[in-house]
């Protein structure tokens, strides 16, 4: 067994406005296939509540960023496109 440290999953998605997050659907289901490889913890339903109410206030297009623990912890950092 290794006594590597587990490393956050990470998934960058596209902001617009105008459109929400594109393909988060998509984004979804691929970290929770990660997730679920390396036995982390994902609750798609709280991560998906938890990516609106980070973006539902963003008037400009940005990029934002998803990282999954492997606790389950999540962070979400959103960053204006320039």
């Amino acid at each position: 067994m290794s006594d590597a440290p587990h490393p956050d999953l990470i998934a960058v998605m596209a902001f617009d406005p105008m459109i929400g997050l594109g393909a988060l659907e998509e984004h979804l289901s691929a970290i929770k296939d990660q997730a679920s490889a390396l036995g982390y913890p994902f609750d798609r339903h709280g991560v998906r509540n938890e990516l609106q109410a980070a973006t539902f206030r963003l008037r400009e297009p940005a990029e934002v960023r998803l990282l999954l623990s492997p606790s389950g912890a999540i962070a979400i950092l959103a960053t204006p496109k320039r």
